[in-house]
């Protein structure tokens, strides 16, 4: 039971956190059930469920789930390059290096993701660097078209953006995982996978959500690479809303939302209950 001390100074954060986080979801979720007013160009409090249903109309409903789609596979190949970059960082990295890998994983970051964006244009793109490598090379006779604005530029894009976001909890979930035990392993005669399967990977799973978690998010929030990479027919979850928004139709906009929330909210809770989410933040310095 935290102390009275304890308790006082959890409210800042605490307030902080409902009054920018809990309570601005609480009315898009509200206004979600709302009913739009032709007459006052508002919304008004009339319950309806008519904007659920109208995720069902015009393909919405298909652009959610491709965006769901889009983020999971996103989030499982950041998973599969962060693991071995966070594990090169933590294990095979010396103190004066390692700190220096880390920092070179934030270099993308370093400029305007409009920019970072673009730029695959320029090496996925007809006369771009792949296509001109693979023509000089004579591995092809033309231009690969698939390359750019497709969905595996989308991906690709997405990668590059978000995969720091994968590495860095599951860098923080093996500085957690006491040494001492995998080198008692090795003593005792396991190799390094017997090590990794048995030891390693269950004592980081909470990393690994944590990581998928992050870029999922991440992933249904953005709209530069899709737009940049995909082309003119591409969407997602974020451009749907703006287009939704931008014919003042509010309560579709809050419900598809509400919808993208409830699937980001279920998996925190799967997560938590499988994944042991929670232990990437208990204090075991005691």
């Amino acid at each position: 039971m935290p102390s009275r001390s304890g308790l006082f100074l959890m409210l800042p954060p605490l307030v902080a956190l409902i009054l920018f986080g809990l309570l601005p979801l609480m009315v898009v979720v509200n206004w979600s059930f709302w009913t739009w007013d032709p007459v006052t160009y508002w919304i008004k409090p009339d319950f309806s469920v008519a904007a659920y249903g109208e995720i069902l109309q015009a393909g919405r409903w298909s652009v959610i789930v491709a965006t769901l789609f889009k983020a999971a596979l996103t989030a499982i190949i950041c998973l599969l390059l962060a693991y071995p970059a966070a594990y090169a960082v933590h294990f095979l990295g010396s103190k004066r290096w390692g700190p220096l890998l880390l920092g070179l994983m934030t270099i993308p970051f370093f400029t305007s993701y409009l920019i970072r964006a673009f730029s695959w244009r320029l090496v996925l793109g007809r006369t771009g660097v792949i296509n001109t490598l693979l023509q000089e090379s004579g591995l092809t006779h033309a231009p690969i078209d698939w390359l750019l604005f497709s969905d595996f530029a989308v991906i690709v894009g997405l990668i590059a953006s978000y995969l720091p976001f994968a590495t860095f909890p599951l860098l923080l979930s093996m500085r957690r995982v006491d040494q001492t035990v995998l080198a008692a392993a090795e003593d005792l005669g396991a190799g390094f996978w017997r090590r990794f399967f048995t030891i390693l990977l269950p004592l980081t799973r909470s990393g690994l959500f944590a990581g998928f978690l992050f870029v999922f998010v991440m992933v249904c929030g953005s709209s530069t690479e899709v737009q940049m990479l995909g082309g003119a027919g591409a969407s997602i979850v974020t451009v749907m809303i703006n287009d939704v928004m931008r014919v003042a139709n509010y309560p579709l906009a809050f419900a598809i939302s509400t919808v993208v929330l409830v699937v980001i909210f279920a998996l925190v809770l799967i997560g938590n209950r499988l994944f042991g989410l929670a232990a990437l933040f208990e204090d075991r310095s005691a």
